[in-house]
């Protein structure tokens, strides 16, 4: 016993390997797990920050650059900036020391301080340091294994159990510790409001060592974390549905999903042939995220709306097109081209119509994660109110998307010609084709 209980607060051993080999060793169950919650809180009293513990960062008034900037300079950790990341799961990530782990954070163009990202990797059986702050975040579980305790203050501590595919998001200034419990590293990728929150309070001292509980949000309730059909609401937005779909939907409220690839998607033709889709809120939040789902040589219908939207890419292959102003692509002053697949991560800047395009061989599938949430309403800052309502009627009739009948003709020609390239058949409806010149 004695030895691998050294191993085990040692770290030199998982969890999983010390219960093993207690198990193997004749003791039972209780008596294992008894051990691993004694070890668990003794670590986090040794490692834990002083109750008032003082944040040496402050933010320089009349600088160029806004809170958040200065903060993210601040951290020492690499800041990956432009229009999209190619894959998250290669990016460089260096030592953090605010986290004991190494991160790293994204700044992309068209998150325009609404909201951020960073990524966090913990080694097979490392731990974060604990952690809790006034903003708000969505975890989804890149790579590994492993939980999560919250808790607060004297309060009672919970456990989640994740592993690759998870969606979770610890409520709002609880108390946080990650632990790797498997045998490979285990990554994160994180969309938080914290831009936002930097720039209206510039205090770190605020953000980070804040008392404030919000039981509103999260008062201990045994089945925070869990799925079922107690969790789904009949509110589907007029953004993601269309107004003749909205509310005959499910959105799923909850405080984790433990495989976002297995979530029930719901047909949302609004947004384009063969198009399926889902909602979700996390842990009461403000920030809101949608997982879109759409069929082999197909591709969605454009729109815009405000900034922050993360897309993430779940499966799939294809590309996706950006531009501004005007609804021709080929007219507009502005124009990009990302090329995606399983890991890339693009984020369109304010008001610029953007089109998905699948060209691979099985459906695409991503997530977008953005500050504007579903459950509150949202008109300040290209929010709800003003851009994301308008997802779903046409432009010439005073919204933000494209119908293909009225979309530049060069765009079904470019597509058709990226299917060649990849021997995909194209499955779009003829009568769908553009016949504006």
């Amino acid at each position: 016993m004695r030895v691998p209980l050294a191993k085990l607060v040692n770290g030199e051993i998982t969890r999983r390997e010390f219960a093993e080999r207690i198990l193997g060793a004749g003791y039972g169950v209780v008596t294992a797990e008894s051990i691993l919650d004694t070890v668990a809180v003794a670590q986090d009293k040794k490692k834990a920050p002083p109750a008032h513990h003082q944040e040496t960062f402050h933010i320089e008034p009349f600088s160029e650059k806004t809170p958040y900037e200065q903060w993210m300079e601040h951290e020492g950790v690499p800041i990956h900036t432009g229009y999209h990341v190619a894959d998250v799961r290669a990016l460089e990530v260096r030592p953090w020391k605010r986290l004991g782990l190494s991160g790293a954070l994204i700044n992309l163009e068209g998150a325009e301080a609404t909201d951020g990202a960073y990524i966090l990797e913990l080694p097979p059986g490392a731990s974060s340091r604990p952690q809790r702050y006034m903003f708000e975040e969505s975890i989804y579980v890149l790579d590994g294994e492993g939980e999560t305790a919250i808790w607060r203050e004297r309060g009672a501590k919970r456990t989640l159990t994740w592993k690759k595919g998870a969606l979770f998001s610890p409520p709002l200034n609880v108390w946080r510790r990650h632990f790797n419990r498997g045998k490979t590293p285990a990554r994160f990728i994180a969309v938080t409001d914290a831009p936002l929150v930097f720039d209206l309070f510039h205090s770190a001292e605020f953000i980070f060592n804040n008392d404030f509980i919000f039981r509103d949000r999260y008062n201990n309730q045994p089945d925070y974390f869990t799925v079922n059909q107690s969790k789904m609401r009949a509110a589907g937005s007029a953004a993601t549905f269309g107004e003749s779909e909205k509310g005959a939907v499910g959105v799923l409220d909850t405080g984790m999903i433990p495989d976002l690839n297995n979530l029930q998607l719901y047909d949302a033709k609004s947004r384009g042939v063969s198009n399926k889709s889902a909602e979700v809120i996390l842990s009461d939040n403000a920030m809101q995220t949608h997982v879109s789902q759409f069929g082999v040589g197909t591709y969605k219908r454009a729109h815009r709306h405000g900034p922050g939207s993360h897309v993430l890419v779940m499966g799939g292959a294809g590309y996706t097109l950006m531009w501004t102003d005007e609804p021709h692509f080929s007219k507009a002053p502005k124009q990009a081209r990302i090329d995606w697949k399983d890991g890339t991560l693009l984020v369109p800047p304010d008001r610029w119509f953007h089109q998905h395009f699948n060209t691979g061989a099985t459906p695409a599938k991503y997530m977008a994660t953005t500050w504007i949430g579903g459950k509150y309403f949202v008109k300040a800052m290209g929010g709800g109110g003003r851009t994301h309502r308008l997802n779903t009627i046409s432009h010439k009739h005073g919204g933000n998307m494209i119908d293909h009948p009225d979309e530049d003709p060069m765009i079904r020609a470019m597509f058709e010609e990226e299917l060649k390239k990849s021997g995909v058949e194209a499955r779009m409806p003829p009568e769908s084709k553009g016949e504006l010149q």
